[in-house]
Parts: C-alpha cells; structure tokens; sequence
C-alpha cells in the first residue's frame, strides 16, 4: 500500500470536504494518507525534510507553502492545491475563481438593485472572482461598482469593519453584494447591522466558501457559493495518480461551483417597487406549491403572459418562478426531515415533487448533502 504525505492546516469546513474526496479516491486505488500539519518553527524545513526521510512516501499533495518550507524531493509526485505561490514546474490544483464570480451574480441579478464587489487587495484570486462577477453583471444590464479591502483582512477580516462600514454608507439602498469569503461577507453583514441597514431589505450579500460555521453564525444567515470539494479531490487523486504512473499530467487541474447555499441573506423579496402581480404570484406558491403547480399555473394566477410574468417576477425576486416553486417546496421538505416521526416515503408527495428522484436531486443540487445526512445533522438524536 503506498503512502500519501499531506501537508495542510486541519479545520477549514470547506478544505474537510476536500480531503474527505481525496480520502475516498485514494482508498479506491488502496493508497494510505500520513497528515503533517505546516508549523512556524525556525526548523521547519528540517522538520518536513525528516518526515519525507522517514515515510518515503510514494506522492506529495499540499495545500501551504511558505517561502523554502518545504523541500519536494526530486521526482516525488506532488500537487498542490490553491497556493498562492508553488514551486516553478509544479502541478497545481486550484478554484476556478471566475466561476464563483458568475455564480454570485446570477443569485444577486433581477433585484433591481445596484451591485457592489467587495474583494482583497494583492490576492490574484480575489481579483478573478471581483473581475468574473462585474462582467457577468454588466453584462446583463446591471450596475457594478468594485471596492478592495486590506490584504491581511484575509486572514483578520475584522480589520476590514471599519472600511466596510465606510463604503456601506456611501452605497445606495437597496443595495446587492459579493463578498469573495464567507468571513469578508460575515463582517460586512456584521457592519450593515452597525448602521441598522436591514438584511435583506436593505442589503443583499452572497459570500464564498459555503462555511456553515460562517454562514449560520452571520447577524443573518448567509447566502454563499458552494465550491465542487468533491470534484477538487477527484482531480488531486487523478493528478497524483497520472505521476505515479510515469506519465505528464496537465500543469492546472481547475474546480469551480458546484452550486449556490441560498440562506436568508438573499431570500426575501424586496418592496420597492412593488408589483401586486408578483404578490399575487408569491400567495400562490406558497398557497400550491404541494400541487403539481408550474410556471405556467404561476403566470395564469398573475394574470399576464408567461414572458412577462417571469421577468417581473425575477425583478421584483431576485430569483426565477421555478426556483420560488423548488424553494418552498425545500422549505417544507426540511422541515419534515426535522420530524422524527416523518415518514420519508411521503415527503415527495406532500411537497409537491412528482418523484423521489426529482426530490433527491434538486435536495443535494441545493444543499450539497443527501437528505439522509441533512437529517442526520440536523436532528440530534438521529446523528447519535
């Protein structure tokens, strides 16, 4: 069995997903994964070098460099994975930043609200997802105006409080934005509710990382992009692999979105203006979304064509009518999975999904979790 060095900090929610994906692809091609922790030690070059002597490890994969930390022994396979800086030749695999960009603004998009980017001074990263969100913006329409914020509030985002509060007062209201991290989204929420802006009348945010430690946390739940971990894993295991082999790997393997955690930071609907069409609509979702409702049934119920009920509808919502439908019928299903006494095999009936399938994959598209282990985190007793 061939051993795996790993050499990462322990800890992120969102880097646990990572590994957990590259646990998994490697215990398929029955490799073993020894784990060392980066430190700050004077020795640490020594430290990693003594740990490559001993294990002799048969691939590399890391996920923190710093300066000559470490020393890859020649012809190690290795990858490594989101650095900001990695040794000249190496094989990377990183974020697809850009796609974090545009699925933020997709969510945010048809408020009727002007944009804002909130992004970090010197990182190349931060850069691609603010670049990638304006464009999309700007290129349905829509407003968009970038701000940077210090660089070392990456990792002390409440340094960048203060600044943000600053900005906040100088935008408009309703205002949308994008913050590139959960932690850069969570202070800018924490800096709206210094100035009794209400979230979301007043503001709108959609972070980066999908950290539920982060997000559920947050003065309101935050909306935010959930990266493919998953898919980060599997292209890791296939680069590490493809060396082992023998073979030239590709020098960039990229993961992007696997799709957006919409929480209360986006979710409600704004006042101004106001269409009683699309309240008319609203009472009727919330009314049939058990039935076998559609679009169609939505448009009918506010009167006007399909066409022009679907774009008042997205102006006034932020959101399309399909995906009101889907959410109130989430919003029950959860609540159900909550239920100890549910009973599972009903629940695609009595909220409105035509199959358990169609329930099961529009559960994980939106979650990121099979509706068993929703339940099992979310109902104590059953996680037991």
């Amino acid at each position: 069995m061939k051993t795996i060095l790993i050499y990462a900090q322990r800890g992120s929610a969102g880097y646990n997903g990572f590994f957990l994906s590259l646990l998994r692809e490697g215990r398929i091609r029955r490799w073993r994964f020894a784990w060392l922790t980066p430190g700050d030690a004077p020795d640490e070059r020594d430290r990693v070098a003594r740990m490559f002597a001993f294990l002799k490890p048969a691939g590399f994969v890391g996920t923190y460099i710093r300066g000559a930390a470490v020393d890859v022994p020649a012809g190690l396979p290795a990858v490594w994975v989101d650095c900001g800086t990695i040794p000249r030749g190496a094989v990377a695999v990183e974020h697809d930043n850009a796609s974090f960009g545009r699925a933020a603004a997709r969510t945010l998009l048809g408020a009727g609200a002007e944009c804002a980017a909130f992004g970090l001074s010197g990182h190349v990263w931060s850069t691609a997802r603010v670049g990638a969100f304006a464009s999309e913006v700007r290129g349905n329409g829509g407003r968009c105006r970038l701000f940077n914020f210090p660089k070392k509030a990456l990792d002390n985002p409440y340094l960048a409080f203060e600044p943000i509060r600053e900005t906040l007062l100088r935008l408009p209201r309703p205002v949308s934005v994008f913050a590139v991290t959960d932690r850069l989204a969570d202070v800018t929420l924490m800096a709206a509710e210094s100035l009794k802006r209400r979230c979301p009348g007043d503001i709108r945010v959609v972070g980066v990382d999908d950290d539920e430690v982060v997000c559920l946390s947050s003065p309101t739940p935050l909306t935010s992009v959930r990266p493919d971990w998953t898919e980060g894993g599997r292209l890791a295991a296939e680069a590490l692999e493809t060396q082992m082999r023998g073979e030239r790997p590709l020098r960039k393997y990229l993961y992007g979105a696997a799709g957006v955690t919409r929480r209360a930071s986006t979710r409600e609907v704004y006042r101004r203006p106001r269409d009683e069409r699309v309240e008319r609509a609203l009472s009727f979702i919330a009314s049939e979304y058990a039935s076998p409702v559609g679009v169609a049934d939505v448009a009918r119920a506010m009167g006007c064509s399909r066409r022009l009920a679907e774009l008042r509808f997205r102006e006034e919502t932020g959101k399309t009518i399909a995906e009101a439908v889907e959410d109130a019928r989430l919003d029950r299903v959860r609540v159900l999975l909550k239920r100890r006494d549910a009973d599972l095999a009903s629940i695609p009936r009595l909220c409105g999904f035509r199959t358990a399938s169609a329930l099961r994959a529009a559960f994980r598209r939106r979650t990121g979790l099979s509706m068993t282990a929703w339940r099992a985190a979310n109902v104590p007793e059953l996680g037991q």
